[in-house]
């Protein structure tokens, strides 16, 4: 896999193929994303793959909390539909810290950015395998509820990666321009050239 190639055509996918996903290829996704960097090599995730009952236990949560909080705007049935095609769903967790208070404070953002990493390398080998996949966040409405049906203790649900293969490949949707997000100029020195 060309890495250009991969940042420049890797998808969202939200509608999925009804065609089953290797289990080696979640070992795959997993593997690349324990080789990601972590601040002082802390590691800090955990993956939970859900067997198809527990995929459907959790979207029916998810359905029940977007009907109990119907006055809340929420993408969590939305959320819950996609995950339900989805083949494939690994639930990302990070330890909780009870060290004392400053560790917990200052570890927590270090460790979101390398979960960050970590959920971006899982995306880019989705598209190396030729998977579609989407990192939700909508499941942490019902964490509380997730954890203690997974009975998960000491462990913060990040995020959920939902896999499968591409139905339909969208279009890109339009990026803001570098003008917009670039604060100041890229410095300039007498070895660098204008582009």
């Amino acid at each position: 896999m060309e890495l250009d190639r991969a940042i420049s055509s890797r998808k969202t996918i939200r509608k999925f193929k009804k065609q089953n996903v290797p289990n080696e290829y979640l070992y795959e996704i997993i593997q690349s994303a324990m080789l990601a960097p972590s601040a002082k090599n802390r590691q800090p995730w955990r993956f939970y793959i859900l067997d198809d009952k527990q995929k459907e236990d959790i979207t029916n949560m998810m359905y029940q909390w977007g009907d109990e909080y119907k006055h809340i705007h929420t993408s969590i049935k939305g959320s819950a539909n996609q995950m339900q095609t989805a083949n494939k769903v690994i639930m990302i967790f990070t330890p909780n810290y009870h060290f004392y208070k400053n560790k917990k404070t200052y570890y927590k953002k270090p460790d979101y950015l390398s979960l960050g990493a970590a959920i971006e390398h899982m995306n880019l080998k989705c598209f190396d395998l030729g998977l579609g996949c989407t990192w939700i966040c909508d499941t942490l409405y019902v964490a509380d509820e997730i954890n203690e049906y997974l009975k998960l203790d000491d462990l913060e649900q990040v995020s959920t990666l939902i896999i499968g293969y591409p139905e339909e490949i969208p279009e890109r949707r339009e990026r803001f321009s570098m003008d917009k997000l670039l604060l100041n100029d890229i410095p300039k020195n007498k070895n660098t050239k204008d582009y």
